[in-house]
């Protein structure tokens, strides 16, 4: 950006558009039947037909197409005889239900002949049982559940409920159709009906929440968020440049809505200025006298979003705290790979060198490697250990040491801060799914 603030301030000023919202399939140049993917309409979703029947996306079985914004897509009639699965790739494919893609990466699959692919055609496959018994289990009607539930909304409050149960449970569902456990899948699904039942029975507008599962095991409802502008009118929001020259040169930012079409922007100095700003789907307009600026937001949840200025300067915003740090343990990490997304810049440039570590933990080492670097490197296997609350590795010598801490956290990635020398004073992504670390990776990268 290149308002008075500079890059970050900026990268608020930049419009906030989505990833996935590339051109739709085109479903009228193939003959076949057209069949509708749904949590909500997934758009841009990956499709697979099954023709040896083994609940894989096997080579050779991936259409050319993806889903459209309805999520549609063509099914050649000469494969209408075989199961079909889709899948929703982190980064990639959105929900009609949600602003931004989604966040993590899983698979949907129908039985032969099936008109629609949804969380309750998987639970029948998965679970070895008919739609209609699925139905009887759920309590909600099998039309509703075979069907466009998100059409039939309208008229059937029935299908509100499905369709919360649907968005809640797809958040669970395994990155593969075949790594799915029916009766860890069952068990999800009882306590997730369970916070719906409790939900209906308060009033909710189930139009408006989704239902998690935490760490622990317990269901609670989360609001969704389903525009930008509701975005940044609910509370004030904080962001920073992920970019190492940025942070240091203007720190964090605080904004907030003072006025319709207004922002109250604040730098780390306690200066304010007023700008306007418009949205556009999930785009940001700013604007400030003759000068505007429109950034893209990759990520939008409520702990961390992420924003791709014009510039490529990568922007973390959250409603949480960027000066409060969070417990870590070494939980995070002993038995765990994470995908470690960061500006490669020198401390002194503000040209964004994005890259991606993938780190696989063990007890007490950990092996890394760049899957995206130009040149392939050797793979790292190096000491690594909590010291308080700091995940500490331990390079060789003539190497910066690694070590950071938490401040924000959400299902799909952490926000933690770095304490290592040359990197000091900036913050990085740590990211459970490949789809989404490469999705950001390559967003930032162009």
């Amino acid at each position: 950006m290149h308002f008075k603030y500079t890059a970050v301030a900026a990268s608020l000023t930049l419009a906030l558009s989505l990833t996935g919202c590339g051109g739709d399939s085109d479903t009228s140049t193939t003959t076949g039947n057209t069949i509708k993917v749904i949590d909500g309409y997934l758009s841009q979703a990956e499709v697979c037909i099954d023709q040896n029947k083994n609940s894989v996306c096997d080579t050779g079985e991936l259409l050319p197409t993806l889903t459209n914004a309805k999520g549609e897509i063509t099914i050649p009639s000469d494969k209408a005889g075989y199961p079909i699965i889709a899948r929703a790739v982190a980064g990639k494919t959105s929900d009609s239900d949600k602003l931004g893609t989604l966040g993590s990466s899983y698979e949907l699959i129908a039985a032969a002949g099936s008109t629609v692919v949804t969380p309750f055609t998987t639970l029948a496959v998965v679970q070895e049982k008919t739609l209609d018994e699925v139905a009887n289990e759920l309590n909600l009607p099998a039309d509703v559940i075979s069907g466009d539930y998100v059409a039939m909304k309208a008229n059937d409050e029935k299908a509100k409920a499905a369709h919360l149960l649907a968005r809640s449970v797809t958040t669970e569902l395994a990155p593969s159709v075949k790594d799915n456990q029916a009766a860890e899948l069952t068990a999800t699904t009882e306590k997730i009906q369970k916070e719906i039942d409790a939900q209906v029975n308060a009033g909710a507008d189930l139009d408006n929440i989704t239902v998690e599962i935490d760490d622990s095991g317990n269901a609670s409802s989360v609001a969704i968020i389903q525009s930008l502008d509701a975005y940044l009118k609910d509370g004030d929001s904080q962001f920073i440049s992920m970019n190492q020259a940025y942070a240091i040169d203007e720190g964090i930012f605080k904004v907030a809505v003072s006025g319709e079409g207004k922002l109250a922007l604040t730098d780390k100095d306690g200066k304010e200025e007023t700008i306007n700003y418009t949205t556009e789907g999930n785009t940001l307009v700013v604007s400030s006298g003759a000068n505007s600026e429109r950034d893209t937001f990759i990520y939008i949840a409520e702990n961390i979003s992420l924003a791709v200025t014009e510039d490529s300067d990568l922007i973390l915003w959250t409603k949480g705290d960027l000066k409060k740090s969070q417990p870590l343990a070494a939980s995070y990490f002993e038995g765990k790979t994470w995908y470690y997304l960061s500006d490669d810049a020198p401390s002194n440039s503000k040209d964004a060198q994005p890259m991606v570590a993938k780190m696989v933990f063990g007890k007490d080492k950990v092996t890394i490697t760049e899957p995206y670097a130009d040149k392939q490197q050797e793979a790292m296997e190096l000491p690594w250990k909590m010291d308080g609350d700091k995940l500490f590795i331990d390079f060789p010598d003539g190497d910066s040491d690694f070590s950071v801490t938490l401040y924000l956290e959400d299902k799909n990635m952490m926000a933690v801060y770095n304490y290592s020398k040359t990197r000091m004073g900036v913050y990085d992504l740590f990211i459970k799914h490949e789809d989404m670390a490469k999705s950001l990776y390559n967003e930032w990268k162009k």
